[in-house]
C-alpha cells in the first residue's frame, strides 16, 4: 500500500484479575485503533507485564520465566484478532523460551499470512543480568514496515538496513521507565526518521506497579516524520499524552517518502554513511606543549 492510516498505542498497565481482564484490555485499545479506520497497529513492548499483577509476591529474576508461559497464548490471539479485524498488527513483544533461551520478541501479524517473528537484539543491562535473556540477530520487514524493539532503534544500523530493504515506516515497540531512557528512544528516533527519510511509528508502555521490575514509566506514543520537505515543520505528527493510555494517529504517504528523498532540500538517505570514513588522529609521538 501507498498510504496507510498508522495507529501507535501507548498501554498503560493496571492490576487484572485473570488474562481475560488483559486480553479485554488489548481488545480495547485495538478497538480504537480500528474506530479511527487504521490500516496498522502498534503495541509497545512488554504490555505483558500486566499480567504481573496477578503474582504480587514473584522476584524479580523469576519475571522472565513467569511471563513466557503466556507467549503462545498470546500470540494466537493476536493472529486470530488481526484475521478478524483486518488490521496488521505489530504486536509489541513478550517473553519467549525455545529451548533452554529466554528472548524478547514479537510477532507481526498481517490478515490471511503467516505472522513474521522479531527480536530484539540489542539488550540492556537489566534483560541480561536480571531476567537472563538472549539476544536476538536479525529483522523483521512486510510491505515496506519494519520493526526494531526499544533498545534496536538507539543504534543507526538496525534502521539503515531495514531502509535498504525497503523499509518506508518503521515501527518501535518501547518501555522506558526514565525521563533519560524514554528521550533517548525518542531522539534515536527523530534522528533515524531524518537518516532513513522515512516515517518512525514510537509505541510506549506507561503506568506501573510502584515496585521491581516495574517501579516506574515515562513516555508517550507518537508517530514521526522525517524533518525535511515535503512533511510538516514539526516531525511529530501525532502524540498521545505523555504517560497516559491512548491512541495516535496519523495517515502516511509513501509518495512523500519518495519526494523527500529525490526532492528534498537535503539528501540524507543517499549520503548516507558507506564506511568510507577517514579519522585523522595524533602521531604517536605528539609532544604537548
Amino acid at each position: 500500500m501507498d498510504t496507510l492510516t498508522v495507529a501507535a498505542v501507548a498501554f498503560k498497565l493496571r492490576p487484572v484479575r485473570g488474562t481475560g481482564e488483559y486480553f479485554a484490555h488489548l481488545t480495547d485499545l485495538i478497538q480504537r485503533a480500528y474506530d479511527g479506520e487504521s490500516d496498522v497497529v502498534v503495541l509497545p513492548e512488554l504490555h505483558v507485564l500486566e499480567l504481573l499483577s496477578l503474582v504480587p509476591d514473584l522476584p524479580e529474576h523469576k519475571v522472565a520465566p513467569y511471563l513466557a508461559q503466556f507467549a503462545d497464548e498470546l500470540e494466537e490471539w493476536l493472529k486470530r484478532i488481526s484475521n478478524s479485524s483486518d488490521l496488521v498488527i505489530v504486536g509489541g513483544s513478550h517473553i519467549r523460551k525455545e529451548e533452554e533461551a529466554l528472548y524478547n520478541v514479537g510477532i507481526l501479524c498481517r490478515p490471511g499470512r503467516a505472522p513474521l517473528r522479531y527480536v530484539k537484539n540489542n539488550l540492556t543491562r537489566y534483560e541480561r543480568e536480571m531476567w537472563n535473556l538472549t539476544p536476538g540477530r536479525g529483522l523483521a520487514l512486510a510491505d515496506g514496515l519494519g520493526v526494531t524493539v526499544c533498545y534496536d532503534s538507539e543504534f543507526p544500523a538496525a534502521a539503515l538496513a531495514l531502509g535498504e530493504a525497503g523499509a518506508w515506516v518503521q515501527a518501535t515497540p518501547a518501555w522506558t521507565e526514565t525521563v533519560r531512557g524514554f528521550r533517548r528512544v525518542r531522539n534515536g528516533l527523530l534522528a533515524r526518521a531524518v537518516e532513513t527519510q522515512s516515517y518512525m511509528v514510537h509505541a510506549s508502555l506507561v503506568g506501573d506497579f510502584g515496585r521491581a521490575p516495574v517501579p516506574a514509566s515515562y513516555g508517550s506514543s507518537a508517530i514521526i516524520a522525517p524533518s525535511v520537505e515535503p512533511f510538516p515543520e514539526d516531525p511529530i505528527l501525532e502524540e498521545t499524552a505523555l504517560g497516559e493510555e491512548g491512541v495516535a494517529l496519523a495517515l502516511l504517504d509513501r509518495a512523500l517518502v519518495d519526494e523527500a528523498r529525490s526532492r528534498g532540500e537535503v539528501s540524507n538517505w543517499d549520503d548516507r554513511a558507506r564506511g568510507d570514513w577517514t579519522v585523522a588522529t595524533p602521531p604517536a609521538d605528539e609532544v604537548s606543549s
